[in-house]
Parts: structure tokens; sequence; C-alpha cells
């Protein structure tokens, strides 16, 4: 069964998908955000980036775990 889900508050999104990823029994198959507040450029980029994830070439990354790698670096 596919099921779509609308998130009304976008600051949630990234929560949302983390809660649902850890429940073995569900397949995340498609992600679509409301771009048009994004410049063509960043569009570009996150297209490029989830076609990489469908072909299986990357996988999503935990902003967690990507905020805790910036906080910890010294600049």
């Amino acid at each position: 069964m596919e099921l779509t889900v609308n998130i009304k508050d976008q600051a949630k999104i990234a929560a949302f998908l983390n809660l649902i990823k850890k429940m073995d029994y569900v397949e995340i198959i498609d992600v679509k955000e409301g771009s048009d507040n994004l410049p063509l450029e960043h569009r570009d980029l996150l297209d490029k980036r989830l076609e990489r994830i469908k072909n299986g070439e990357t996988t999503f990354k935990n902003w967690d775990s990507i905020k805790m790698k910036y906080e910890n670096k010294e600049i």
C-alpha cells in the first residue's frame, strides 16, 4: 500500500522522516517538497541529489549527524 502525506509545517519534515525511517516495515519511496521559494540553482542541486539517491549512488543523511559534524569542527 502506498500513502501520500502532506506535512503542513515545513520545519517538522525532517523530524517526521526520521521517525518513519526507524520503522522497519515502512519504505520511503519518494520525497517531494514544495520548491517554489528556492532559487533555481538550489532546486537543480536538490534534483541531482534526489536522482543519485534514486539510483542507489548515495543515501539520505541524518541532519543531526551532519549538524554535529560542523558544530564540532573548528573554523
